[in-house]
């Protein structure tokens, strides 16, 4: 039916051929073109900051950062410091300050399942490690310099895996394969105190306002713009509530558009307060470090004690416990009355946030200390064991029927051997004729009826 045309098939598999080759050809422009987009995305990103309407001068910070940008050193960075304590703009000001302008890629990673490599590679475009690396190197050449990486770890990621990431990227990418210069931008001690590239980054703590920065005249501008006259009024009130911490500064002034600053002050109290009682909180929620020491009041008490400028150093814990373990319970709970300071990685620092909260964890510790006294007067003649004169106990503590006891200072050592004896019992074996319950967060000890002290009965 169909007749068979001459030099037909050689005809088609030569067209099979140069459809190949024109396929194979189109593939390859695609790869150069997607190459080239990702080498152009590394060219051309930047690192973007919210830049404050009244910026505070910060000379010495923004000395130190422009030093770090040092290309030449293959050395990782990590900066990190308190919430709000300007960390951003002041690492974008050193950048622009050192002329880098672009060549920055910017990598947040703000999820607690977010890999550093990962996330980098899903930022340039990337299908995997081979052609980010092959962007970089690219990147560098157009750019006659080293571009620069920023992994940014939000205050709300609790995952170490996230920063065990950052480390490994760091020490591999940056400083073995000098593919970038590698920043790292933490926002929690937590994670900032885990992060480690094998000791061969360089550490930076953005600290609070400092005395000398506080007398600047831009202080009272900044406090003029955002909270008007009150807030310059009260320009020592407010940093002796915000310690210094640029945006809580700035939170407080905003705060007297509608408040008056009674109303301001008691409502900070209030919440620094709370803070403090969720740090003692941290022993019942298991302590510091994986051996769980329960140490939160015996560390407040110490830095309550301390000059607030000096706080307390973390060595004088580190056989028990390390500032990373104190930096992770304190997150844990939403804690940030104390906060753990770093000049450098060999001193370490537990310090209140404020001179406000440095006062309320002194007259807390203080009166602690003093119930525990009390107790421990009142309970002189109680005897150890069980064979107590129980009469006497009731004649030592009829007169307040309720006492309130912080058993786990008690317990710990506050009080005599006998006290601690006595507790033991109550918690351990509850043998003894006084009850222990929980009321409002405190435990209570209650005197049962004096009919009931005759034959001690487990509670």
């Amino acid at each position: 039916m169909f007749s068979r045309v001459p030099g037909s098939v050689p005809a088609l598999g030569a067209g099979a051929a140069i459809g190949g080759f024109v396929l194979d050809a189109w593939k390859r422009r695609q790869e150069e073109q997607d190459r080239a987009r990702m080498v152009n995305r590394v060219i051309h990103s930047s690192f973007h900051a919210f830049q404050p309407k009244v910026e505070i001068p910060r000379e010495q910070v923004q000395v130190t950062m422009k030093r770090l940008l040092d290309l030449d050193d293959r050395s990782p960075v990590l900066i990190w410091g308190n919430h709000l304590a300007g960390k951003s703009f002041a690492l974008f000001k050193a950048l622009e300050q050192a002329g880098f302008r672009e060549g920055i890629v910017h990598v947040q990673l703000a999820d607690d399942k977010q890999v550093a490599r990962e996330k980098l590679c899903q930022e340039l475009g990337a299908l995997g490690d081979v052609e980010a690396k092959e962007a970089l190197k690219q990147a560098a050449k157009k750019l006659s310099r080293l571009p620069i990486v920023i992994l940014e770890i939000p205050r709300e990621v609790s995952d170490m895996a996230v920063v065990r990431s950052c480390s490994g990227f760091a020490k591999t990418w940056g400083y073995d394969a000098e593919l970038a210069k590698v920043i790292v931008l933490a926002s929690s001690a937590s994670m900032a105190l885990s992060f480690d590239a094998d000791a061969r980054e360089v550490r930076f703590q953005v600290q609070p306002l400092s005395e000398e920065e506080c007398q600047q005249e831009e202080v009272q501008t900044f406090l003029k713009h955002h909270g008007g006259a009150a807030a310059v009024e009260h320009k020592s009130d407010l940093l002796h509530l915000s310690g210094g911490n640029v945006g809580k500064l700035e939170d407080l002034a905003q705060a007297l558009r509608t408040k008056t600053f009674e109303e301001v002050r008691l409502a900070t109290i209030g919440a620094q307060e709370k803070e403090i009682l969720r740090f003692f909180g941290i022993d019942a929620q298991g302590g510091f470090g994986p051996k769980e020491v329960p140490a939160a009041k015996e560390v407040a008490r110490r830095v309550a004690d301390a000059p607030f400028d000096q706080c307390v150093r973390s060595e004088d814990f580190e056989d028990r416990f390390t500032s990373k373990h104190l930096a992770q319970a304190v997150k844990a709970q939403g804690a940030h009355c104390i906060y753990v300071k770093a000049t450098t990685k060999a001193d370490e620092r537990f310090c209140a946030a404020s001179p406000s909260v440095h006062a309320l964890l002194k007259r807390k510790t203080d009166a602690t200390a003093q119930r525990a006294l009390e107790f421990e007067r009142e309970s002189a003649d109680l005897g150890t064991g069980l064979g107590f004169d129980h009469q006497m106990f009731v004649s030592v503590f009829e007169k307040r029927g309720k006492l309130p006891v912080d058993v786990d200072l008690l317990c710990a050592g506050g009080g005599s051997a006998d006290l601690r004896f006595l507790f033991k019992v109550q918690t351990s074996e509850c043998k003894c004729p006084v009850r222990v319950v929980a009321k409002a967060g405190r435990y209570v000890c209650c005197l049962p009826r004096v009919g009931s002290l005759r034959k001690p009965k487990v509670l």
